[in-house]
């Protein structure tokens, strides 16, 4: 990284948005790697079709599950603005 210049770190977020390819709704849960744990990964993603907005429900819901590092998490968000 350059001197001068600061990355911004993705904090624990959920995230609303629509299948990239399928067009339907899905959410993420994106969740920090815990220090220790890193190595090139830094976070989880959890994903699953629907709009979950309940914390029991998505507890049982039926997810995939993905490391990435930051840039893909920020990748992630942004594909999901728009």
């Amino acid at each position: 990284m350059a001197r001068g210049t600061t990355e911004r770190q993705v904090e624990s977020a959920v995230v609303f948005g629509m299948h990239p390819t399928r067009g339907y709704p899905v959410t993420w849960h994106i969740t920090p790697v815990p220090v220790g744990l890193r190595r090139r990964v830094e976070y989880l993603v959890e994903q699953a079709d629907g709009l979950i907005e309940d914390d029991e429900a998505w507890r049982y819901a039926v997810k995939t599950v993905e490391l990435v590092t930051a840039e893909e998490a920020r990748e992630l968000l942004e594909a999901a603005r728009r």
